[in-house]
């Protein structure tokens, strides 16, 4: 049965999706809405900024916990990121193609030919040593501040959580996202710094950088080699030799306030969601709390994209 907040979603009615999502947990558990709204985000989704960051949020409010407050303004996130003519897509894999190797999915990408990707997909998807394919594509460029590898790592781990029915919708997120914009293949040169201390360079650029959105980026960049390791470890450390090659060591410069002491509850569309992304990741980097208070100073004084929303 379909959620009885999707039709608000769908009209733009964000009043009444708030409304209509406070029935709805009612009856229903906060994992519940989880699912009903990532799968939401999932047929909202474009590669457009505001879509696939609405779905990078659905993630972070379940590592986050599920709270009900944070789903319900990714909810909110993904009703007025979604395009006005975008229709929900066919969630069944259409017929396969006949050749599965990389030069294929290439081939499709270089073309921007999004039906012959789906069809790679579909012929491969279900592979035992599809993980390792998928993610080494996934590196081939780091255009759009490495989107291509971190929609890849957010649509495997959603794919686990959502369930087997759905696999090919949710995977399908990555392959539009790659064959949306070209990005020159990036060239190894052996300078990957081992990945704590790269971890440590990246949390003190964000720092330097007061929390930036192009600085939040690396850190989600690097976040996402944690997913995409153990099947590829080969994507994973060339990712590790971009970020080494173009970042540099920053003096530090902290100059935010206290880091948020609550969840954030906010209109996700100010910041990209940065600030609840970043409250999901940290724990995992160095100086986690000042990472942040780096994220709530660039909500607070980073200039707005939420009038780039679509509502």
């Amino acid at each position: 049965m379909t959620p009885n907040f999707y039709e608000p979603l769908i009209e733009r009615d964000l009043e009444g999706a708030r409304t209509a999502i406070a029935t709805f947990l009612s009856d229903h558990t906060p994992h519940d809405l989880f699912l009903a709204v990532t799968r939401f985000a999932l047929l909202a989704y474009a590669p457009s900024q505001h879509a696939k960051h609405a779905l990078l949020a659905c993630l972070a409010a379940y590592d986050l916990g599920e709270d009900a407050r944070v789903l319900t303004e990714c909810a909110v996130y993904a009703g007025s990121s979604r395009q006005p003519w975008s229709e929900p897509p066919i969630l069944d894999p259409p017929p396969p193609g006949e050749r599965g190797d990389l030069a294929e999915i290439r081939a499709a990408i270089r073309e921007a030919d999004r039906h012959r990707a789906e069809r790679w997909l579909a012929l491969r998807y279900q592979d035992a040593d599809f993980a390792r394919d998928f993610f080494t594509i996934a590196a081939d460029d780091f255009e759009d501040l490495g989107h291509k590898f971190i929609m890849a790592a957010a649509a495997w781990r959603l794919a686990d959580l959502l369930g087997e029915q759905g696999r090919y919708a949710t995977l399908r997120v990555a392959i539009w996202e790659w064959v949306a914009y070209r990005g020159r293949v990036y060239r190894e040169t052996g300078v990957a710094l081992p990945a704590q201390s790269l971890a440590m360079r990246l949390a003190d650029n964000f720092l330097c950088e007061q929390g930036t959105l192009v600085a939040a980026h690396a850190l989600f960049l690097l976040d996402a080699v944690r997913i995409a390791e153990p099947h590829a470890p080969e994507a994973a450390m060339r990712v590790r030799d971009y970020l080494t090659n173009y970042t540099n060591d920053l003096p530090c410069n902290d100059l935010a306030g206290d880091a948020p002491t609550d969840l954030p509850i906010y209109n996700l569309a100010k910041d990209y969601g940065e600030l609840l992304k970043i409250c999901a990741i940290a724990s995992r980097f160095p100086r986690s709390e000042r990472l942040k208070a780096a994220a709530a100073y660039n909500l607070a004084n980073a200039p707005s994209f939420e009038e780039f929303s679509f509502a």
